[in-house]
C-alpha cells in the first residue's frame, strides 16, 4: 500500500507497505523503532507514531506536527509535538489503506513549506523556537486548512 514516511530531519518520502495487517504491524514497528500508535488528524488518513517517542527522547517531528495542524485546521503544536519518525497511510473504516494522492500531495507541500522556512532561517534566524513554529503554522494554516 502507498504510504509516506516523515523523518524528523528529513523529507517526506513515498514508501510501500504490505497490505496484510499482521505484516503491516511488524513493518511499522521496525520502521518506527517501537510499538506503533495511530494518530487520527484527518478522517481519510492515519499517522502511525512511535508509542513512546517523547519518553525515549526522539526528536520533534516538525513536518508531521505541521501536517497534523494543517489537517485539523488548528495549531496542535501549542499543546504537543509529534516525535520521531511518522508513517502516514490512508484510512478506511479505521484500518490502514493506500494514501490518496490528494493527501500525499498536501503532506509533500507541508514538507516543502518547512524546508523553505529552514532555508530562509540560515540567512535570518527567527528570534526563538516559538517564533519559528509560529511562522510555520501561519504558512500552513493561512491559505486554508489542508
Amino acid at each position: 500500500m502507498l504510504a509516506l514516511q516523515i523523518d524528523p530531519a528529513g523529507p517526506v518520502e513515498e514508501i510501500e507497505l504490505p497490505d496484510d495487517p499482521a505484516l503491516l504491524r511488524r513493518v511499522l514497528t521496525t520502521r518506527l523503532g517501537g510499538s506503533p500508535d495511530r494518530g487520527v488528524y484527518h478522517r481519510r488518513a492515519l499517522m502511525w507514531l512511535h508509542g513512546n517517542a517523547m519518553n525515549e527522547g526522539l526528536p520533534p517531528n516538525v513536518v508531521a506536527t505541521a501536517l497534523a495542524s494543517a489537517w485539523r485546521g488548528i495549531d496542535i503544536g501549542t499543546s504537543y509535538f509529534l516525535h520521531g519518525r511518522v508513517i502516514v497511510t490512508g484510512a478506511v473504516d479505521g484500518d490502514a489503506d493506500d494514501l490518496e494522492e490528494e493527501l500525499a500531495s498536501q503532506a509533500r507541500e507541508v514538507g516543502q513549506v518547512v524546508a523553505d522556512r529552514a532555508l530562509a532561517w540560515t540567512a535570518a534566524p527567527p528570534a526563538s523556537n516559538e517564533a519559528a513554529w509560529a511562522e510555520i503554522v501561519q504558512a500552513v494554516l493561512a491559505p486554508q486548512p489542508l
